[in-house]
């Protein structure tokens, strides 16, 4: 078994902790008998958060206000008494009107922010992981059949939206492969050049798909990826508008994923880990709704049911199997579990 970077009931800080994904790792964190304080930008969305851990007690969980990533110094005192960070904080927007100004700065200043507070202020920090994003590796200047891993760079998305000025179109998609890409590497530029007393790694997650939490109170909180996947169940697709293949992964592996990174720092400092599972074909995912929501069946498309073509481009997962006993939920698990904790908000 490996050794733990850090005993059990260790302090663990979680930024953007009201996050889809934080909100998870907060909560694997919890269940592992660490004490968690997550970082919010707001006050309203902490809310939420803090009453869903309430039966931890306040002792095991507490929620700082940070306000704007950017700012300088808005970690320093949050980093002050942890012993590890998950830095799950980052601007998710498909629609900016400023793609460097509103997600590839916030995103790659914030991690620096964070970084820079746990090297100056940071004592007890001794392993910092960092989630980035499948996006960071996979490529459109790939058209042909290729398996993404470790190695690769999205080397393209800054490149198309580095000249961007106001009036040009935004894609949206673009930018956010940009941030995540550019705020890896500054991570990666940081190690390298402050050589800090604490291991760092990266979580490279595919589309996330399963259980919200805390759960929704309306449609317009289920954004990001949940948002991707909400379009099916809600029948906004359309499954003749291209192959829109992608790749997925349970959230609650990508939690699990950050848990046992922090625990095997030793062991994880330098890696990156992409934590996917397969790659979804959207018939798919109208075929596993149509079984388990029949009542939705004049809703949800039916397509041509069974029809999957191969998928061209895929992500190795694997490395996270071997060195953190990842093992992956499937995709129908993961859609039940989605769809029952956002049925409420869209059965209306």
């Amino acid at each position: 078994m490996p050794s733990n970077t850090i005993e059990k009931g260790s302090h663990v800080l979680v930024t953007g902790v009201t996050g889809f994904i934080a909100t998870h790792v907060a909560n694997q964190l919890l269940k592992a008998g660490y004490r968690v304080t997550g970082t919010a930008r707001s006050q309203a969305k902490a809310d939420a958060v803090q009453t869903l851990f309430a039966d931890y007690g306040s002792d095991k969980f507490k929620i700082l206000i940070t306000g704007d990533l950017e700012k300088e110094g808005a970690f320093d005192e949050a980093v002050k008494d942890v012993d590890a960070i998950a830095h799950t904080a980052s601007p998710v927007t498909f629609n900016p009107e400023d793609p460097i100004r509103d997600v590839v700065n916030p995103a790659i200043n914030g991690t620096i922010s964070l970084l820079h507070s746990a090297h100056k202020y940071g004592k007890n920090v001794k392993h910092v992981v960092i989630t980035s994003s499948v996006v960071s590796v996979a490529s459109r200047d790939i058209d042909h059949p290729y398996t993404f891993t470790e190695k690769d760079w999205n080397e393209g998305a800054y490149e198309k939206i580095r000249h961007w000025k106001k009036g040009d179109p935004v894609d949206g998609s673009i930018s956010y492969a940009a941030s995540k890409t550019e705020a890896e590497k500054a991570l990666w530029k940081f190690q390298k050049d402050e050589s800090p007393k604490f291991t760092i790694n990266a979580i490279l997650p595919a589309v996330c798909i399963g259980r919200i939490i805390p759960a929704p109170k309306s449609a317009a909180e289920v954004s990001g990826s949940p948002g991707i996947i909400a379009v099916f169940y809600t029948g906004k697709v359309d499954l003749t508008a291209g192959n829109g293949q992608m790749p997925y992964v349970n959230v609650e592996d990508v939690a699990l994923a950050h848990v046992r990174a922090i625990e095997r720092g030793s062991e994880t400092s330098g890696e990156r880990f992409i934590l996917s599972a397969d790659t979804y074909d959207p018939q798919q995912i109208v075929d596993i709704l149509r079984k388990h929501y029949p009542e939705r069946k004049e809703i949800i498309p039916e397509g041509t049911p069974g029809k999957y073509p191969p998928h061209d481009q895929t992500f190795d997962g694997s490395k996270a199997t071997k060195a953190l006993g990842i093992q992956y939920k499937d995709l129908e698990t993961s859609l039940v579990e989605f769809s029952d904790s956002v049925k409420h908000v869209f059965d209306l």
